[in-house]
This record gives C-alpha cells, structure tokens and sequence, in this order.
C-alpha cells in the first residue's frame, strides 16, 4: 500500500514537472498568435483611413499598400 502511494507521488510530480516545462511555450505561442491578429487588424484599419488622415499622420496612399500587403507575420518590431 505504501509503496503504491510513493509511486502515485511520483507520477503526479512527473506530470507536474510536464505541465510547467510546457507554460512557457505556450505562452509564447498564444502572444505571438495575438501580435499577428492585431498586426492584421491595425493594417486593414489603415488602409481604410481617408487621404485627409493619411495626410494628418504624414503617409501616402504608396506607404499604406506597401503596409497593407505585408503578411500579417511580418512584424517590424522584430527586426
């Protein structure tokens, strides 16, 4: 009987031990996941905005299809 509870222990720490060394990439998976998705939505927020707005925050049209058509992984913050 004890040896069965020392055993069960065992095993639990074990998947413990799994469950924590898996948190981390996780995380990093669902974070950049996240990036993307407002990477996509910022550029088509952009390219919707009118030539007055482009004008007032000093982009062209040129500047805006350029950004737009970048794939939403392309992140310019990772460069």
């Amino acid at each position: 009987m004890e040896r069965r509870s020392i055993e069960g222990i065992r095993a639990r720490h074990g998947v413990r031990t799994a469950l924590h060394r898996l948190r981390e990439p996780v995380w990093a998976a669902i974070t950049r996941l996240q990036r993307w998705r407002q990477l996509s939505r910022d550029r088509s927020e952009l390219a919707q905005l009118s030539d007055d707005c482009l004008r007032d925050i000093g982009l062209s049209r040129a500047d805006v299809r350029r950004e737009s058509t970048r794939p939403f992984w392309d992140d310019p913050l990772k460069r």
